[in-house]
């Protein structure tokens, strides 16, 4: 007789996925969107929550950052993790049919919890991308919640940039070391071309871009050219994708 405790394949997909979308700091049995999954799973919030940190114990992000989930992973936790990292289109389409199944046609997160993932509007768990999500979440977390360049602190306004970008090279798509924490103006400046950095890690401006005279972009470009990024915590720029951006995005002429 199977033991009722056992986790089923769906329940676990729908776990990883919560833990792809909620901050290492809020995984506990209070978070309201944690009370809301724990009961269309058929679990408590306790055990939902400890499935959840039992994952972070798998996160290389979070063991690299000298923090630790718990002990407990299962056979089975471990196995769900490695088939994420490998074939995370396929995983991502599993993930969204378990959550499909749980409330059709459409779950959304509360607002209460996930804002800094969501830019406080609801989020449609349903379409996130579980990878996407997790890049976002150790890139975040290792600058502090803060811009690299220019220091702003709101999470709705930052963004998880991809150096190389995701669509150029699948193997570097969810290494942190492939991200830059940037404010929402300054990461679409970088993914267009308009802004790099060298391999000191300063601000370089395109010819374009310093066409521009208005007070908007002295104070949002100009005055930040040539300053050095801020540190993370963890996986410090690559500077071969820095390379790469400055030879293959940046607009140089």
């Amino acid at each position: 007789m199977a033991g009722v405790n056992h986790w089923t394949r769906d329940q676990l997909l729908v776990a990883l996925t919560l833990y792809s979308q909620i901050p290492f700091g809020r995984l506990h049995s209070k978070n309201s969107d944690i009370i809301h999954y724990a009961k269309l799973i058929g679990r408590t919030p306790s055990a939902l929550a400890m499935k959840l940190v039992n994952f972070a114990s798998l996160d290389p992000f979070i063991i690299e950052s000298g923090r630790t989930g718990l002990k407990g992973a299962s056979n089975a936790d471990r196995a769900i993790w490695r088939e994420m990292s490998e074939d995370t289109t396929s995983f991502q389409a599993q993930c969204e049919y378990a959550l499909e199944k749980l409330e059709p046609p459409v779950i959304e997160m509360h607002d209460s919890e996930v804002h800094d993932y969501s830019g406080r509007e609801r989020t449609t768990i349903v379409k996130a991308r579980v990878d996407q999500q997790l890049f976002r979440k150790h890139v975040l977390e290792a600058y502090e919640y803060r811009c690299c360049l220019t220091e702003l602190e709101e999470p709705s306004l930052l963004v998880a940039s991809h150096i190389r970008p995701w669509s150029h090279a699948v193997e570097h798509r969810l290494n942190p070391s492939n991200g830059l924490c940037l404010s929402s103006l300054h990461d679409k400046a970088f993914d267009r071309g308009l802004i790099s950095f060298n391999d000191d890690l300063e601000m370089l401006l395109s010819p374009q871009i310093k066409k521009l005279k208005s007070a908007i972009y002295i104070e949002n470009f100009a005055n930040y050219e040539g300053k050095k990024l801020r540190s993370p915590l963890k996986y410090s720029p690559d500077i071969s994708q820095l390379k790469y951006h400055r030879n293959k995005i940046f607009i140089a002429e």
